[in-house]
């Protein structure tokens, strides 16, 4: 009988799986996240300033003209929760993000991943989505669960028809605001091979550039140098979208623009870093 020439058949998933092949990168960089109890335990702290305002609500039932003094319950409340809850996800993002690259190109595990059937897109996205769950975890969730307690204990302050734009605008600056931190910290991740490096590098950009605004904002009167800080660059965002009126005099567009390029920025120098072949000089 005949035998035929049999060379390399790359593996094709099935039908379903083509499209979410970075799923296992997630799942499997999450588990090991979350079997660390002292990440847990920063997880659960995240939580607190959600248990805070939930009774500052309930406060608001009992004590209507004192509480309002202190904060309104409406759009503001949640501008200020979002406030709160930025230094949780800076924090989660530093240490959930930090590695995932660094720790792969370090033992060459990028160069097993990429040799399987997976593209340089699929290993992206598997990464980038373990810091977007862990901040959406304590922005999205707990928003939308605090928006739903202020129906049910405060309906004289949020059940009207001219607040019902809260709720999206609570998923549209989530997503904003995970996604600005996430893209950082890859591309920070991918620049190193320590995590331990990639994480005080994470840390010493945003909290120096932080530092920068500061002093060319409050020492020399330039309130354009918030556009040099992403931190603030998202605080800008958080006080357009909920009203808190503490922009300054930089037009929000510009912040808005100054994101979208260090976007780009970010996706650029992973383009650049994650390839399936190491380059040796």
């Amino acid at each position: 009988m005949p035998i035929y020439e049999q060379g390399y058949r790359p593996y094709e998933a099935r039908g379903p799986l083509r499209q979410i092949r970075f799923w296992p990168i997630t799942r499997e960089a999450l588990r090991l996240l979350l079997a660390k109890r002292a990440f847990l335990g920063l997880l659960a702290i995240s939580w607190l300033p959600f248990v805070g305002f939930v009774i500052f609500i309930y406060g608001v039932t009992q004590f209507r003209e004192a509480a309002e003094r202190i904060l309104p319950v409406d759009a503001r409340l949640f501008g200020q929760f979002f406030l709160w809850q930025m230094l949780f996800s800076l924090l989660l993002t530093t240490f959930g993000a930090a590695g995932l690259i660094a720790n792969d190109l370090r033992s060459g595990g990028i160069l097993v991943y990429l040799s399987r059937p997976l593209t340089r897109r699929d290993y992206v996205i598997g990464k980038l989505c373990v810091p977007l769950a862990l901040n959406l975890s304590i922005t999205l969730v707990p928003g939308l669960l605090l928006y739903g307690v202020g129906l049910a204990l405060a309906p004289d302050h949020l059940l009207k028809a001219s607040l019902a734009w809260i709720a999206p605008a609570i998923a549209v600056y989530s997503f904003v605001m995970a996604l600005s931190f996430s893209l950082l910290a890859l591309a920070v991740s991918a620049l190193s091979r320590s995590a331990r490096v990639a994480g005080l590098g994470f840390v010493a950009l945003v909290a120096g550039l932080e530092i920068v605004r500061v002093v060319l904002d409050a020492g020399f009167g330039r309130p354009e140098a918030r556009l040099l800080s992403p931190r603030s660059n998202v605080e800008v965002l958080d006080s357009v979208i909920f009203g808190l009126g503490q922009h300054g005099d930089v037009p929000w567009a510009w912040s808005a623009g100054v994101l979208v390029v260090t976007g780009l920025l970010c996706l650029a120098i992973l383009r650049s870093r994650v390839r399936a072949v190491e380059v040796v000089r």
